[in-house]
């Protein structure tokens, strides 16, 4: 039998496209991405994922209607729907009660009603909503689903919705990583560099904002190209070392990570 770090022999694996996401996995914890990636081991759904899908469907129907109609209400009962909608066949065991699944929404309306806190939706007209990008960066191809675009007095933004909470402003620049991606293949796609990258963090509520250079996004694709080198090379070897940090505490893997004894807290030696 192949140890946890190892690809069983008799199972091919090769690297068809890479998600931002799954860049940032890879970068984290070359371990994680093989269980999400490569194994597809499922993860049992979390109210915190919940909240990140629906509240993500909210806001993208926000922005179908009339500006004059963005509302706080209307965000509330778009939420609402949207959850009516996936709960029972994305989540049908989520909660064990309805009362569990109350108290869940209405504290993910208190998070969401913060969006109205950092941004007037009436001001905006997105070129892009939920994007879903399928984009060849040289020899990778790359897939995701930018948040939203929109043209602003600062120029293209490129802007990413959070419902977690924001990282402490010294960490910030490492959660650009995804949407430094998502630039770069706007760039490749539309002939234009996006000019801002923003974050939107509504647990706080937090927003980060970063200019975009033309060098940052040609480090960008070097970055990729060597992640996705490094990702072949993984497979190749089957050889996936762990990365222990304050995050594994939060990783749904860490029952069956090989880099945790199951009978102790920490690190197994």
């Amino acid at each position: 039998m192949a140890s946890q770090n190892e690809i069983p022999s008799n199972r091919s694996a090769t690297l068809q496209s890479l998600s931002p996401s799954r860049a940032s996995d890879f970068k984290r914890c070359p371990q994680l991405f093989k269980f999400s990636a490569i194994d597809r081991i499922p993860t049992e759904p979390t109210v915190y994922q919940a909240r990140g899908t629906t509240a993500h469907l909210a806001l993208e129907h926000l922005f179908g209607l009339p500006a004059n109609e963005r509302t706080p209400e209307r965000l509330a009962e778009l939420f609402a729907t949207a959850w009516a909608d996936a709960a029972p066949t994305e989540y049908p065991d989520l909660f064990p009660d309805s009362e569990s699944e109350q108290t869940w929404l209405a504290e993910s309306l208190e998070v969401l009603s913060n969006y109205f806190l950092v941004e007037d939706p009436t001001l905006i007209e997105p070129l892009a909503r939920e994007l879903d990008m399928t984009q060849a960066v040289g020899h990778m191809t790359i897939r995701g689903i930018l948040d939203r675009m929109e043209e602003t007095d600062e120029g293209l933004v490129i802007t990413d919705y959070k419902t977690g909470k924001a990282p402490p402003e010294r960490y910030a620049m490492s959660a650009f990583f995804a949407l430094k991606i998502y630039a770069l293949l706007i760039r490749i796609r539309e002939g234009r560099t996006p000019d801002v990258l923003k974050l939107m963090y509504l647990t706080g509520p937090k927003v980060y904002t970063i200019p975009v250079t033309d060098a940052q996004l040609d480090a960008m694709q070097r970055q990729l190209e060597a992640l996705w080198k490094a990702i072949e090379r993984a497979i190749d070897t089957g050889t996936f070392p762990t990365r222990t940090g304050v995050l594994c505490d939060y990783c749904s893997y860490r029952d069956i990570c090989p880099a945790f004894d199951q009978d102790t807290e920490g690190p197994s030696e």
